[in-house]
């Protein structure tokens, strides 16, 4: 007998990218096309989020950023309806204080880190965070707020080692997981201001697959509201577009 459909995660939240002169992004792909093709281009992503709504029969949220910086919030139904989706709820939930306290220094993770921190030497203190969130993951599994805070670590040692795309790609990782875990709203959006700022001093890497799109990707899921930096970003990604 047959497998059934495998079981979706409890949220499923896709995001979607309109291109500021014509086109979208989404799942890591480009789709061209002219500003009178939106609606077509949108429902191509659509379509097979339709279909998993109806098969699995469970709604599906879509986010889209526009050029302007809105976030448009759509759930689509199993019945393959479409509708808007209420505001973001507020989270009134308490933070672990797990997120405030830091990773502990008393477990000797972070000496060597501290060592090349004190000396200067960004790269050698780079590498060392890496490997210090390594042994956490080890130790603790990847869901955890200490492998999140080592991923940000990184991230920062990266800027200062003046390698600003690993930067940028780090702190969008760490903002992703902090808001996966549940932490600091205002710890995700840093992470996320961080990443854009480090994705403008690097080389700009606005491929699909790039730390660019995936930096708009995360504003759109993680902080709807910043507005004038998701129509920003999208700009510089799309500057010098055929």
């Amino acid at each position: 007998m047959p497998p059934g459909p495998s079981p979706l995660p409890t949220d499923i939240h896709e995001t979607l990218i309109v291109l500021p002169g014509g086109g979208v992004h989404a799942q890591g792909l480009l789709h061209d096309g002219s500003p009178d093709q939106l609606e077509v281009l949108i429902e191509r992503v659509r379509g097979p989020l339709r279909a998993a709504a109806a098969q699995h029969n469970r709604p599906i949220r879509l986010s889209i950023g526009h050029p302007n910086g809105h976030v448009e919030r759509q759930q689509i139904f199993a019945d393959g309806t479409i509708h808007a989706d209420q505001d973001l709820p507020t989270d009134t939930s308490a933070v672990d204080p797990v997120w405030n306290q830091g990773i502990p220094e008393e477990t000797g993770l972070l000496a060597t880190v501290r060592a090349a921190q004190r000396a200067g030497q960004w790269r050698t203190a780079q590498q060392a965070a890496r490997r210090a969130t390594q042994h956490l993951t080890t130790q603790h599994g990847r869901d955890h707020p200490y492998v999140a805070m080592g991923t940000e670590l990184q991230a920062y040692f990266a800027v200062m080692a003046q390698d600003c795309a690993a930067a940028a790609s780090l702190y969008i990782e760490a903002a992703v997981a902090s808001h996966r875990l549940g932490g600091p709203r205002e710890q995700s959006r840093r992470c996320l201001v961080s990443a854009v700022t480090a994705w403008l001093h690097s080389d700009r890497d606005t491929s699909p697959g790039g730390a660019g799109f995936a930096a708009a990707h995360a504003l759109i899921r993680i902080t709807p509201y910043d507005h004038a930096t998701l129509a920003a970003l999208l700009q510089r990604l799309t500057t010098g577009r055929a």
